[in-house]
């Protein structure tokens, strides 16, 4: 099985590396998603999803994502951003442990080396979502809705989020690293057992890339 990577050192902001020639510096952007029913599902925005078999107690919960800066000098002006890794914080505890998120039927014992399950994409988008609300918005929406909202996201790399009945954000939508591919969601865990996040990795630094010292993690 694919092993996750130190999620915390990514999570940095004013962390900085090179890529390519590329002066690359990571950044946070901060949102909020509320999951009414405690189901987390992640999937690209608009096409259905199953939520993971993990629940969280109900609440509205920060997301974080590491979004990559790329300059062409060190003080230059930034060209591009991609999302490296979506993070959704549902305590501010630090992980112990990580694990991969699971669908109902998944099996980890199933995985051969470096393999795992994940979301598939093909259109350069990912999202965190309550997986009843986001099931509702499927039922009630048109399908303009949904392209006006992929639009938003595709626009920026940082959270659009679609609105509840109650005006709580149900999904955040975000770019996924350098485009379309299949992408795991981990489970972090406290000491105690209890979760602290779950983070998607879109693949966009390569493990072995060193990372400069940013101020602080954030979880």
């Amino acid at each position: 099985m694919l092993r996750p990577r130190d999620y915390d050192r990514l999570f940095v902001s004013g962390a900085t590396f090179h890529d390519g020639g590329w002066h690359c510096t990571i950044q946070l952007d901060h949102g909020r998603l509320s999951l009414p029913s405690g189901r987390v599902a992640a999937s690209e925005p608009g096409f259905p999803t199953e939520a993971f078999t993990q629940t969280v107690p109900p609440g509205r919960y920060p997301i974080v994502l590491a979004v990559v800066e790329y300059r062409r000098s060190a003080d230059g002006d930034v060209v591009d951003e991609r999302v490296a890794a979506a993070r959704l914080v549902i305590r501010d505890e630090p992980v112990d442990a990580w694990e991969l998120a699971l669908w109902p039927g998944q099996d980890v014992a199933a995985l051969g080396p470096r393999e795992y399950f994940g979301y598939p994409v093909d259109g350069g988008q990912g999202s965190f979502a309550d997986a009843d609300g986001v099931q509702a918005l499927h039922e009630e929406a048109d399908g303009e809705w949904w392209q006006d909202f992929r639009m938003d996201v595709s626009d920026r790399p940082t959270s659009p989020t679609a609105d509840g009945p109650d005006g709580e954000p149900i999904l955040v939508g975000f770019t996924t690293g350098v485009g379309d591919g299949v992408y795991p969601t981990w489970i972090g865990r406290t000491r105690d057992g209890d979760v602290a996040c779950f983070v998607t990795d879109f693949f966009l630094l390569p493990e072995d890339r060193p990372l400069g010292d940013g101020p602080a993690p954030a979880r």
